[in-house]
């Protein structure tokens, strides 16, 4: 259980929103980005020069852009951080880029090739179970190349809510985001889909998969979305989570939603809920909320959640305000 937000030191609560605001998966993109996509295996790997590693990835399932190809070589510079790259034994899903003109230049032989290089893109590259078919990652890569490929839009969007509602390992929240960020397919959902959606995200217990449902009702507009985030803040303990809340609450009623905030805030004698509360309230970085919690700190006198809450509204009179002693 959360320690009460009151009791931690600022400099405390802050560095534990900001772990929480880690980098998200961005599966989505690697797809959109790739020129291969496919479900492969590290079958073999040579050193070309001293910062250069050729992998050998046999293709077991094509999904988009093979061609017929059964094997790829892959380009991989093992000295660069943050880089993802071909592991041994493992079936997994592949966002592979063109390498082509690299390798030429290079010199690398034609016979061996064609060459590609891995997507950087967080999650770009998630482990593949035995049933491919039944696999999630896979199951999205093909929506998303059917989709290319002609699919009709109501049914790629039918299959991304379906994913949304289903599906685990950080797919589910890939198609949320996938639907919130594409506004031609959320007009093909119907009010069914957009009921489910909301008692989804209403229900869910994986943060960053609650958020992801909430963005995407947030940008249907769906009715008493906010009321029903306000609400959660009561069990839902998390500083990601309580900022979604205030973002989304300006995002859909501006200046309005620190007074919306605030009426639940003086109604909770909870010490957790209130802090929640008081950190949407700072993350909807409203002109409304600053005013409200300047004086509510020149009331109140040093408060640690009052101090976060100005922390995560991030204007220059908030931060001035906290540093002053």
């Amino acid at each position: 259980m959360v320690t009460p937000m009151k009791q931690l030191p600022i400099l405390t609560f802050v560095v534990l929103t900001a772990a929480a605001l880690a980098p998200a998966q961005e599966l989505r993109k690697a797809l959109a980005q790739a020129d291969l996509v496919a479900v492969g295996r590290q079958v073999g790997k040579d050193a070309h020069g001293d910062e250069l590693m050729l992998h050998r990835v046999q293709i077991l399932d094509g999904i988009r852009g093979t061609e017929g190809a059964t094997a790829v070589t892959v380009l991989d510079w093992p000295g660069l951080s943050l880089h993802n790259r071909p592991m041994p034994r493992q079936s997994r899903l592949y966002c592979l880029q063109d390498a082509t003109a690299m390798a030429t230049r290079l010199g690398l032989p034609e016979e061996h090739g064609p060459y590609y290089r891995m997507s950087g893109q967080p999650g770009s590259n998630p482990l593949v179970g035995a049933d491919r078919a039944a696999d999630a990652a896979v199951r999205f890569a093909r929506v998303l190349a059917g989709a290319e490929d002609g699919a009709r839009p109501a049914v790629t969007a039918a299959a991304l809510v379906e994913l949304g509602l289903h599906a685990q390992d950080g797919v589910g929240t890939e198609a949320a985001r996938l639907l919130a960020e594409r506004p031609d397919l959320r007009a093909q959902l119907s009010p069914p889909h957009w009921s489910q959606l909301a008692a989804a995200a209403s229900g869910a217990t994986a943060i960053g998969h609650k958020i992801a449902l909430c963005e995407l009702c947030a940008e249907q507009r769906v009715p008493g979305l906010i009321d029903a985030m306000v609400v959660a803040l009561a069990s839902v303990q998390d500083a990601e989570y309580a900022s979604a809340v205030g973002r989304l609450a300006a995002h859909l009623h501006g200046e309005e939603a620190t007074a919306m905030l605030r009426e639940r805030l003086l109604r909770t004698p909870n010490a957790k809920e209130r802090a929640a509360l008081l950190l949407a309230i700072g993350a909807t970085r409203t002109d409304s909320a600053l005013t409200a919690l300047l004086d509510l700190r020149r009331t109140t006198g040093s408060d640690a959640a009052v101090d976060a809450a100005l922390l995560a509204h991030r204007s220059k009179q908030a931060r001035d305000a906290v540093a002053r002693k």
